[in-house]
């Protein structure tokens, strides 16, 4: 008789943010199908309704939707406390919440830069710093998985602040990843290339400037939110227990820059 497998996250509590569309929407389906329990968090609580009603679908449970604004520590609290009532702790935490804003780097106004520091990076701290307090103090052990980009380490003209957010969040997963080893608390990034999601409606939708970011990536496709959600998942579990301050990149070979397929440069 063939013994039933048990779904690799069942029984773990999982705190997803920017879980309302694109990865973080992909990421929340993923965790429920393999048995865990979610809290979902994004901006407006509204936008999460379709994402909590599919996650059910795909695997009942209890999963919850909180809203957030994830830069600020009073919100975040809040989040976390509602999250370890409802499910009596709390094991990952998916920081995937983002944004990006374009404009001439000289030209860029300095609120629009520090806003998007402020959700892609500030954000991050503050819900790893809840995380690990809740983690130290109840003598548990915990997951974090950040999304970064291939922006963490290929520059990104136009979009300062992005690059600029990306780029430090390499290190802050391998000083929060250092810190806390000790502890049995695991900080990984997972940076994807081009993919298909809204926040890149703009080349996704025309066939023209499709095939244009087509042909920059060896792989010759952008790649789907269920890639990088697999990357994730994996990250996030027993299989990646001795991986810590790592960043993955799920790119389709972006950042081995096919220019160099060619041998001009020798």
């Amino acid at each position: 008789m063939t013994q039933k497998t048990q779904p690799p996250f069942k029984g773990r509590t999982v705190l997803v943010t920017g879980a309302s569309k694109g990865i973080g929407r992909q990421i929340a389906l993923d965790f429920a199908a393999q048995g865990a329990q979610l809290a979902i968090t994004a901006r407006h609580e509204d936008e999460l309704d379709h994402v909590l009603r599919d996650m059910k679908n795909a695997a009942p449970g209890r999963h919850i939707k909180l809203e957030a604004d994830l830069a600020d520590e009073k919100s975040v609290r809040k989040i976390f406390e509602g999250t370890v009532s409802h499910f009596g702790g709390l094991d990952i935490l998916i920081c995937n919440a983002g944004m990006q804003i374009a404009a001439p780097s000289e030209e860029m106004k300095l609120d629009d830069f520090e806003a998007v520091l402020k959700l892609n990076l500030t954000a991050v701290v503050i819900n790893a710093q809840q995380a690990i307090r809740y983690w130290r103090d109840h003598k548990k052990t915990g997951t974090i998985v950040v999304t970064s980009s291939v922006h963490q380490k290929i520059p990104k003209p136009g979009y300062l602040g992005y690059s600029a957010s990306k780029g430090a969040l390499g290190n802050v997963v391998r000083t929060l990843a250092l810190e806390f080893a000790q502890h049995g608390i695991r900080v990984n990034g997972i940076a994807p290339g081009a993919i298909i999601t809204p926040m890149n409606e703009d080349w996704v939708k025309d066939p023209e400037k499709r095939k244009a970011v087509s042909k920059h990536i060896p792989m010759r496709r952008p790649g789907e939110a269920s890639e990088i959600s697999s990357g994730v998942l994996f990250l996030a579990s027993d299989a990646a227990s001795y991986i810590t301050g790592q960043t993955l990149y799920v790119d389709g070979g972006l950042t081995l820059y096919r220019d160099f397929e060619d041998n001009w440069s020798s």
